[in-house]
């Protein structure tokens, strides 16, 4: 053993150890007060990125939890209002089925009608103030929004909403249709809206009405543009003579035999657009009329009530999904990032007698360079 004063590699020796001590006692101490295993990418760089993108998952997760509970909530908003609506559709009918009756006078239906004026008042209030959110859902400007119902881009769920005003509920006749085929022949009945819109294509059909509340001239001047629209791009001709309509096709517009006349001669009675706001029970025949309508009118009612029952039990079974994702999800990021307390008051403990040991090492260490001076005495 040779005694030097310049250089004291037991001193070093200690100062090392003392500082690797050091380190770990901070790096313990640092994840028993975060409570986290990865405080900085230097812990654990794969770890660290591993446990963002969970991370980020889970947020997206929660939100998408949040925004299928808000689905959830307009749609029973809308099917509260449905049901309020329904009500006052089965007192319409009640009403009608009373003023049918053959012992009410004019008087007695006229008071009768004025219920019925108040309930479709009421119906179209209803459908102009169901809002969610400051959006109105009933009177047909809701139409199709897109719900995020998952964490990531696309994966969305369309809610519908039409519109259920007294205007809107109980359209009767009305249609709008595509018909196609080639080697049989079908009777087709086509309604009529106010824009006169109206399609056909290459098939042999009759039309069985075509009486409107327009002039039978105007009717017939609209299914022929309608017929035209849709025939001539296949290929085909529509030759019109006064109210009758001959759609013929040849073999390379791929129509066999098509040779069909539409008559639009006038019918025995008038067809006319139908709604709950034209209900009239102040006449036996017009209460008769009404529970048709009313009857339609329910029914309108019910299939959006039935779509809105299926959306909202879709989203009770994706917040159930959600939920078990993002626990999963969430676990996986815990083993990552969070502090085992159990180990780390271990490694606490460990290093900080390691510090004190090391101190003592360090003081010992130095004292070495003492002895040297005897040898000069």
């Amino acid at each position: 053993m040779s005694f030097t004063v310049n250089t004291n590699v037991y001193s070093m020796n200690a100062q090392r150890n003392l500082m690797a001590t050091s380190d770990g006692l901070k790096t313990a101490m640092q994840r028993l007060s975060s409570g986290l295993q990865i405080n900085s990418a230097a812990d654990d760089a794969a770890g660290l990125q591993i446990s963002n993108r969970l991370n980020s998952q889970a947020k997206g997760l929660t939100v998408a939890i949040a925004n299928a509970n808000n689905g959830i909530s307009l749609a029973q908003t809308a099917e509260g209002a449905l049901q309020e609506t329904t009500n006052i559709l089965q007192r319409i009918r009640e009403l009608s089925l009373q003023s049918a009756n053959g012992s009410n006078s004019s008087a007695d239906r006229a008071a009768l009608q004025k219920e019925v004026t108040a309930l479709q008042s009421e119906m179209t209030r209803i459908s102009e103030t169901t809002t969610f959110g400051g959006q109105t859902l009933l009177d047909g400007t809701y139409g199709t929004q897109q719900f995020q119902i998952g964490a990531n881009a696309g994966e969305t769920l369309d809610i519908t909403m039409s519109a259920a005003g007294a205007f809107d509920l109980g359209k009767r006749g009305m249609a709008v249709f595509d018909t196609t085929g080639i080697a049989d022949t079908e009777t087709v009945a086509f309604g009529y809206d106010s824009d006169g819109a109206g399609t056909a294509a290459n098939e042999e059909f009759s039309v069985a009405f075509v009486a409107a509340t327009d002039t039978i001239e105007t009717l017939a001047d609209k299914i022929r543009t309608a017929l035209a629209a849709s025939t001539n791009a296949k290929g085909l001709q529509v030759i019109t003579e006064g109210n009758n309509i001959v759609v013929t096709g040849d073999a390379a517009a791929g129509v066999m035999a098509a040779h069909t006349t539409a008559s639009t001669g006038v019918a025995s009675e008038a067809f006319t657009a139908e709604n709950v706001s034209k209900v009239d029970i102040s006449t036996a025949s017009g209460a008769q009329q009404a529970v048709a309508i009313v009857d339609a009118a329910i029914a309108d009612v019910d299939d959006q009530r039935a779509d809105l029952g299926a959306v909202q039990n879709r989203l009770s079974t994706t917040i159930s999904n959600l939920s078990n994702i993002r626990e999963n999800v969430s676990a996986s990021r815990g083993r990552i990032m969070d502090a085992d307390f159990a180990v780390e008051t271990a490694n606490l403990a460990k290093y900080q007698v390691m510090q004190q040991a090391g101190t003592a090492m360090l003081s010992q260490a130095n004292a070495q360079t003492q002895s040297v001076l005897s040898l000069l005495q």
